[in-house]
């Protein structure tokens, strides 16, 4: 009797759980096509997810190339300003040595 209860008690739960585990189609509430289209969203989204990342990564090695070809410039316009400075230097002690040169054979 104590086995009997127990057994029709453990296949009423048995039955209960597969009541609750197995999914009813008929209460489904989502079509297989709805969920189709949303698992193929899902995976648009998920390369897209993809692609951002990459071009964040790629933004990011731009950025750091942009700022080293932005110093290299700089540093390029300055050491044409000094090469200027000192030619302009050169020309004026040059002028004024011929013009020496130039006195000392007159006089």
């Amino acid at each position: 009797m104590q086995l009997t209860k127990s057994t029709i008690r453990y296949i009423l739960l048995l039955g209960i759980a597969l009541v609750v585990l197995i999914p009813q189609r008929a209460y489904c509430q989502f079509s297989d096509s709805t969920i189709k289209e949303i698992n193929n969203r899902l995976l648009q989204l998920h390369r897209c997810r993809e692609k951002q990342s990459l071009y964040v990564k790629l933004r990011y090695s731009d950025s750091i190339t942009i700022h080293n070809q932005d110093e290299t410039i700089h540093e390029l316009i300055i050491a044409t300003n000094k090469e200027k400075v000192a030619k302009n230097r050169y020309q004026t002690l040059s002028a004024f040595s011929s013009i020496m040169l130039l006195l000392a054979l007159i006089l």
